[in-house]
């Protein structure tokens, strides 16, 4: 039975985050207070989540993937075994580039809504390989002295 980790990735727009996991095909769950996780045989998890990708919608060996809100940020818990090397090749699990894909894709969704919402847009996107760069005008502010 593999276990769950906490994952270091800062996702703070549901919004964006949903969004993003939309992109890879997925229908996330959506809760206001934190639901189990469950494992690869349906057995219920102490982990909770308020994100939640159901393992079926991922293979028939994986777990669920959640996210976590944590008054601050989503906290990722995924399991080993969905983030293990090569299965994803095989239609199993996640893979070990899943958690860097989410995150370029929920970046590009995230940064034009925070370009917007701070008055500008987006000017420019860039992708070479696997960075993306992406070029936002802010208005700007003139103090008269």
């Amino acid at each position: 039975m593999s276990h769950f980790s906490k994952i270091a990735v800062k996702f703070k727009d549901q919004s964006c985050l949903v969004e993003a996991l939309q992109r890879f095909g997925f229908y996330p769950q959506i809760h206001d207070k934190p639901v189990n996780l469950y494992g690869y045989r349906g057995d219920k998890r102490s982990q909770t989540a308020h994100i939640v990708v159901p393992r079926n919608q991922i293979s028939s060996l994986s777990n669920d993937l959640g996210f976590y809100w944590n008054g601050t940020e989503y906290e990722c818990l995924i399991s080993e075994y969905d983030q293990g090397t090569g299965l994803a090749k095989a239609g199993l699990g996640l893979g070990q580039n899943f958690l860097p894909k989410l995150q370029q894709e929920y970046i590009n969704l995230y940064l034009p809504k925070l370009a917007t919402q701070m008055g500008g847009g987006v000017v420019e996107t860039v992708t070479h390989g696997s960075v993306t760069t992406v070029r936002v005008s802010l208005p700007t502010q003139t103090i008269r002295r």
